[in-house]
């Protein structure tokens, strides 16, 4: 299932990046531009705006209820009933993540990082590298709350 979000939800499209959906997010996109790849792409529109929600071509869209983006996934998670895929995708601009090998990465992070870690994945699109921090830690504690795969 792939989805696109509309300006106001720019926190739930990382966070929902991050535990592996296919979130279209760009916050310059009026509403018919979201509508139209909407209908193009076949993605859900999640959106706070009644307006939106309102328009007879959006008729795939999830209104997002809650201010608060663990109760925003968490409403979209048991809407559609979705499975999670964590850090299966980059977060920044939405791509697949590829495993990359270590010696590849060596002049990309910190040093520290390099020493404490041995798994590195990277983003074809952006190049952003990604490893096992301790953000991975503090999602894994709140992964109970969502289907995992």
């Amino acid at each position: 299932m792939k989805f696109i979000a509309d300006a106001m939800l720019g926190k739930l499209a990382k966070r929902m990046r991050i535990l592996g959906f296919d979130v279209f997010f760009d916050p310059a996109l009026n509403d018919n531009e979201i509508i139209r790849l909407s209908l193009e792409q076949d993605r859900v529109i999640l959106t706070r705006d009644k307006a939106l929600s309102a328009r007879p071509l959006a008729t795939k869209h999830l209104f997002i209820k809650s201010e608060q983006v663990a109760e925003q996934l968490e409403q979209v998670c048991s809407s559609f009933h979705l499975t999670t895929a964590p850090f299966t995708r980059c977060s920044k601009c939405n791509e697949p993540i590829i495993f990359i090998a270590k010696r590849e990465i060596l002049d990309l992070v910190p040093q520290h990082v390099s020493e404490n870690n041995t798994v590195f994945y990277q983003c074809p699109k952006c190049c952003r590298i990604y490893w096992a921090g301790t953000h991975v830690i503090n999602m894994e504690r709140q992964k109970s709350k969502y289907p995992a795969t």
